[in-house]
């Protein structure tokens, strides 16, 4: 089967050009892998500081007004898959979301010295997909039925017995293609669909001679066997090429909620838990401690993929995970306000069931510009598990209804119960694994990251050290991020987000974190088109993936720009 890559990373040899654009960041001792970088035109790099060639960000693409970038994933053979979430008309009317691919363009050989595209300026441009080169094939919209293959539509949540449909989502989210060919021609995409409950479609798809694909078989990946999926967000493909989608469980260290009855406004909410009930078609309202876990996709070429729910990653609201060129280490972020950042590390290569979970703790230089400051990393062991021995923990709590609810109290776990265990070792490792973020503050990691988005690597380039960083996107340094308290303690310069690396030591540990990318400036009025966040920058910056030259894709998430658009990072400034 063809080996089918990861999103990837890029090496950053950059220098500030503005606080509004591109960050440079100095190294501790200039040596690739660790903090700084070589030198390059044959100097020395000492103290990382000769980093003399400016880094470039271009435009490459616009999505119609409404839509959000989603889904961004590189084929090896340079073939960029991305969704288009939930798109609007110029009135604010929905209109169908799209799953899609860009044909007629090899990205390999996209040219460092392209121009932008241009910010969409007729109405017309504002409702289409544009792209500085080839075009957008639409595989699929949602609702769409292909021959009444999928009775209730591309992205419909359905019950687990498929008989009746719950709700249509328009929230196509990660994307990954995996080959049935070894030229690459043919094979399955399989799209999640970040929604109450979870949900991924899988396409069967072959390539023409003209480039343009055609669909095949399509079904659904059954998640009945683990109780159903929440909220599928990102995600990526593990080295042994099978999907790991995302539940980003936003209530993960709310639990406490989970059967209050009145809690309309959390995501998940009351609402959401029902159709949960209703698609597990049971009596009994669920187990909260089900949710929030990354889930691999077994077989997935086979007639029926099969879901395992790894809780030893830990239930926090997974934006994405990625596994190292070792198959032990893995690095997943959580998404949402005062969040961790954690690292898990496989007891066995390629067997997920089984290891040890970590929180970052972050030591921040003194700086407290987005644009410069970095932040040493240690890692805190949190606990070690099996997906066996979390199950079983889970199971006990099976049961509780709203009847249970108690306002003011839980009827899950306690804090008390979290503290003592930090504080004492009192009680199992179950608090690290069903409440982790509530786990990771009171042993002291650090809890104050804000939308930690997509987190990624380039395989081949880490597996060789020819690329040696792991990327991730913070779609906003806001909330405990600029506060005057805590780890983090940066200004509010940095509104419209920004894209930090990290060194990859031979190991795959990471021991420090630096912007390289900072989003425009912000303008709470907006311009004459109504964009808070500078058009000739990132705003909101979710999705990435790098490209085998070190180029690397941004994808936007945003209310900030009327047009959201998919950016290119060059670090070697071409």
């Amino acid at each position: 089967m063809l080996k089918v890559k990861q999103s990837k990373i890029a090496i950053v040899v950059s220098i500030i050009l503005s606080t509004s654009m591109l960050a440079g960041c100095d190294g501790d001792d200039g040596k690739v892998g660790k903090n700084g970088l070589d030198g390059i035109n044959g100097t020395s790099g000492v103290d990382g500081k000769d980093l003399t060639i400016p880094s470039k960000l271009t435009r490459l693409a616009t999505v119609p007004v409404g839509a959000e970038i989603t889904g961004m994933f590189l084929s090896d053979n340079d073939e960029l898959f991305f969704n288009v979430q939930h798109p609007s008309d110029l009135s604010g009317n929905d209109t169908a979301a799209q799953v899609g691919v860009v044909t007629g363009m090899d990205w390999s050989q996209l040219d460092p010295l392209a121009s932008d595209l241009s910010v969409p300026e007729t109405d017309e441009e504002k409702l289409a997909v544009r792209l500085v080169s080839g075009q957008y094939q639409v595989l699929g919209k949602a609702g769409d039925t292909f021959n009444n293959q999928l009775p209730h539509g591309l992205g419909s949540i359905t019950t687990s017995d498929s008989s009746s449909k719950i709700k249509e989502s328009q929230n196509p989210d990660f994307n990954a293609f995996v080959p049935t060919s070894a030229n690459g021609s043919s094979g399955y995409l399989f799209t999640a669909w970040e929604d109450r409950p979870g949900a991924m479609s899988r396409i069967e798809l072959s390539k023409e001679a003209n480039g343009t694909w055609l669909t095949g078989d399509i079904t659904n990946v059954d998640f009945s066997s683990v109780l159903g999926t929440l909220i599928n967000c990102f995600g990526t493909l593990s080295p042994w090429n099978t999907p790991l989608t995302s539940e980003e469980n936003y209530e993960a260290e709310n639990t406490s909620q989970w059967n209050n009855s009145n809690y309309l406004d959390g995501y998940p909410n009351y609402t959401d838990v029902k159709n949960l009930q209703t698609y597990l078609q049971s009596s009994t309202l669920p187990n909260p401690y089900d949710y929030g876990y990354i889930v691999e996709i077994m077989d997935p070429t086979s007639s029926s993929p099969t879901p395992v729910k790894h809780f030893t990653l830990g239930r926090v609201a997974h934006e994405n995970s990625v596994v190292m060129p070792d198959w032990k280490t893995v690095y997943t972020t959580d998404d949402g306000t005062n969040k961790a950042f954690y690292k898990f590390i496989a007891t066995t290569a390629g067997d997920l069931s089984a290891g040890t979970l970590y929180a970052a703790k972050l030591t921040q230089d003194a700086n407290n510009d987005p644009a410069k400051s970095g932040f040493d990393i240690k890692w805190i062991e949190l606990g070690t598990s099996n997906n066996t021995q979390i199950k079983t923990w889970i199971n006990s709590y099976n049961g509780i209804s709203e009847s249970d609810f108690v306002e003011g109290d839980t009827s899950y776990i306690t804090q008390t119960e979290i503290d003592d265990w930090a504080a004492n070792g009192t009680g199992d490792d179950r608090y690290a694994f069903l409440e982790t973020l509530r786990a990771a503050k009171a042993k002291g990691a650090t809890t104050e990251f804000r939308k930690m988005e997509g987190v990624v690597i380039n395989y081949d380039g880490a597996a060789s050290g020819s690329i040696p960083y792991m990327y991730v996107a913070m779609s906003e340094v806001g909330k405990g991020m600029v506060d005057e308290i805590g780890d983090i303690q940066l200004d509010s310069s940095a509104k419209c987000g920004a894209v930090y690396r990290f060194g990859l030591q031979s190991d795959y540990n990471v021991t420090r974190m630096e912007p390289v990318v900072i989003g425009g400036a912000y303008n709470s009025e907006g311009d004459e088109n109504g964009n808070k966040c500078d058009v000739n920058s990132i705003s909101n910056p979710d999705n990435l993936l790098v490209m085998d030259d070190g180029r690397v894709m941004i994808g936007e998430d945003t209310s900030k720009h009327i047009n959201n658009a998919i950016w290119i990072y060059n670090p070697k400034g071409k």
